[in-house]
């Protein structure tokens, strides 16, 4: 499946996807690239609003990808510890 971009830089899901990943009308997405692949992950409106922010500690400079991710891991695994309580 293929999407053409417009002029200014934007696409249209396919209505299959957007299916597929449970996105309804203004909805969320989330970009993951990862070397040379994109992925695309439908969010949950509520969901996007908690992630709201959560990565400005990463924004202002360069953290690898390996860090994020175990830092992220931390947290949830924080997360878990504590609903095990």
């Amino acid at each position: 499946m293929y999407a053409k971009v417009s002029k200014k830089g934007q696409i249209t899901i396919p209505k299959k996807i957007r299916e597929l990943l449970k996105i309804e009308k203004q909805g969320n997405v989330l970009f993951v690239v990862e070397n040379d692949d994109i992925k695309l992950m439908g969010i949950p409106v509520s969901n996007a609003e908690e992630l709201s922010g959560s990565l400005k500690k990463y924004a202002k400079s360069y953290v690898e990808l390996s860090k994020v991710r175990e830092d992220i891991g931390m947290e949830v695994a924080e997360d878990i510890a504590k609903e095990d309580l």
